[in-house]
């Protein structure tokens, strides 16, 4: 068992308790040796002894090891096995892998035995209206380091309305699941705003050099945010045909008692709401304003040019 001058093998053996300790607590498992060195309180020319009693010990029956690597000035730990505190997952990773053991076919006491040992402890994530996994998008794990570390990040979005991604440089809040999507919660640092993003619109996410400010958010629903900044409509819908709806944006909704009803609609995107009017087969028409039932005329008469 390597040792530096002047630390003995009970010292050694602890310094490493001690290591491992700050790598299940850093990002992704992974330190600087500089700051492993100022954690532990010794000389960074200590690190790779330690890092090598470390990788030496190992478990008496199963003769399992704790697997570290040292790569220049950085030290990682590999796998799950040598972590000190037990792997729980977030709740909103344990979301998706509520909704994974349900589309898995296997047996229900090893959904249990999964289900018990990596849950949350405080609450059982709800998969109810879960959809498919893509709409979690590609940067869900990525979103989540951020989210825990309070790291400012920049990203490539594509709102309804825009045919191509834009740049955003935003300081993520929280992830909010909702019926239709799933939605970073985060401040736009440009509009100095608070902003919702679908996360299956995401096409890059990268962290930046900054941690976060701390804002006035609001944390809005889809709902709450198409009434504060969406545009308004009236429409004219069947019962049977709004019965089917699940739109965040309907707000008041007024039946005639003879089968239909007039109803206020708060919405982001024309085309979106034109789509939807088209889609309904003359069971959903707009009522007012005027302009909005102009403009539809002659998206619709484009779509038949076209």
């Amino acid at each position: 068992m390597a040792n530096t001058p002047n630390i003995t093998t009970e010292r050694m053996i602890a310094l490493g308790i001690r290591l491992l300790e700050a790598l299940t607590a850093a990002p992704q498992q992974t330190l600087d040796i500089n700051d492993a060195a100022c954690a532990l309180g010794v000389p960074a020319q200590d690190i790779p002894s330690i890092v090598s009693t470390l990788g030496a010990l190992s478990d008496r029956s199963s003769g399992a090891r704790a697997a570290l690597s040292l790569e220049g000035n950085t030290i990682r730990l590999v796998g799950d096995s040598a972590l000190i505190m037990p792997l729980r997952l977030s709740v909103e990773e344990g979301m998706v892998l509520s909704h994974v053991l349900d589309v898995l076919n296997i047996d229900d006491a090893t959904r249990e035995r999964v289900q018990r040992s990596l849950m949350p402890l405080d609450e059982t994530p709800s998969t109810e209206g879960l959809a498919e996994p893509s709409r979690y998008g590609q940067w869900f794990t990525r979103i989540g380091e951020a989210l825990e570390d309070g790291v400012r990040c920049t990203m490539a979005y594509r709102s309804l309305t825009q045919e191509s991604p834009t740049e955003r440089l935003v300081d993520p809040i929280a992830l909010q699941e909702e019926a239709d999507a799933v939605y970073l919660i985060a401040w736009d640092i440009n509009k100095d705003a608070e902003r919702r993003y679908r996360l299956d619109r995401i096409d890059r996410f990268e962290f930046t050099d900054d941690s976060v400010s701390p804002h006035d958010a609001v944390h809005r629903s889809t709902a709450e945010s198409l009434r504060t900044t969406g545009n308004r409509a009236r429409l004219k819908m069947e019962d049977g045909y709004l019965a089917q709806l699940d739109w965040a944006g309907i707000g008041e909704v007024v039946s005639d008692g003879k089968g239909t009803s007039l109803c206020t609609v708060f919405y982001s995107s024309e085309p979106w709401l034109f789509d939807q009017i088209l889609a309904a087969g003359g069971a959903c028409t707009i009522v007012e304003p005027q302009g909005v039932r102009d403009r539809f005329v002659a998206y619709a008469r484009s779509l038949l040019i076209a």
